[in-house]
């Protein structure tokens, strides 16, 4: 079974290193890898600059069109949400960043989507649609509604394929923990009834052993994985039985 030699004083210490969202955003879906933050970033910053631009023309050019006028405070309230969500601060504590923590604590919570990589792919598919309609529909501004739709579409494209290829990958993992199960067979080698749960390193230890692929996921396409499994936004880096046992029941393949 993957089991380690720790004491509850390691354990604990884990669990620190790993404290994902509430107080300490260590682990929190896709917003761990700043090259990724930088990119949603940048999309975060175009839906906001489109929704106070139109905002702004629509005040100086007053006409009925009360439609076109909540879609752009939508528009804008979606922006100044993405950029708390991706403002490219690695691991923000809650001692020094107290309220950019507390407002994607609550983001978490309610939009939990947002923490995985297909979820947030759709999101901006759809953010893109909004962009093109406020700027290019409009004739406010082609050149800018073709270019910052395209920004869009490309990285929520790119996202969205991502998370299916490392939903793929996690699935083949868990069709063969099926197939076991199906047959008659234990899982108790893999994880102990007694064990509380695996680590990150005991978990990359598991599918290996599974799928015979030495680098099934990069580290940080792990840390997305685990994230994915937890049952709640703030992922301590560790795969509870409960979550293990879930992940192992027949059903829809897991999107990370």
């Amino acid at each position: 079974m993957f089991t380690t030699e720790t004491n509850s004083g390691g354990v604990a210490a884990a669990g620190m290193d790993g404290q994902g969202l509430i107080g300490g955003q260590g682990v929190a879906g896709i917003e761990k890898t700043m090259k990724w933050k930088l990119f949603f970033f940048i999309g975060s910053l175009i839906v906001l600059v489109t929704g106070v631009s139109c905002t702004l023309f629509w005040i100086l050019h007053l006409q009925w069109a009360p439609a076109q006028f909540m879609t752009t405070l939508f528009l804008l309230l979606f922006g100044v949400l993405m950029v708390v969500l991706d403002f490219p601060i690695p691991n923000p504590t809650q001692r020094d960043w107290p309220n950019l923590v507390s407002t994607r604590d609550h983001c978490y919570k309610f939009v939990l989507f947002m923490t995985r990589f297909m979820g947030r792919g759709m999101w901006y598919l759809f953010l893109a649609t909004m962009v093109f309609a406020a700027l290019w529909d409009t004739n406010i501004s082609w050149f800018f509604g073709g270019l910052f739709t395209f920004y869009l579409v490309l990285l929520g494209a790119i996202a969205l394929w991502k998370g299916y290829l490392i939903s793929m990958q996690l699935d083949k993992a868990r069709n063969i923990l099926l197939r076991e199960k199906e047959t008659g067979g234990s899982l108790d080698h893999y994880i102990a009834p007694t064990q509380p749960g695996l680590n990150k390193v005991q978990f990359k230890a598991l599918l290996k052993n599974l799928t015979n692929e030495e680098e099934l996921f990069s580290d940080d396409d792990l840390d997305y994985v685990l994230n994915a499994l937890s049952f709640v936004p703030s992922s301590d880096g560790i795969v509870s039985r409960e979550e293990f046992n879930y992940w192992v029941t027949p059903g829809l393949m897991l999107m990370v």
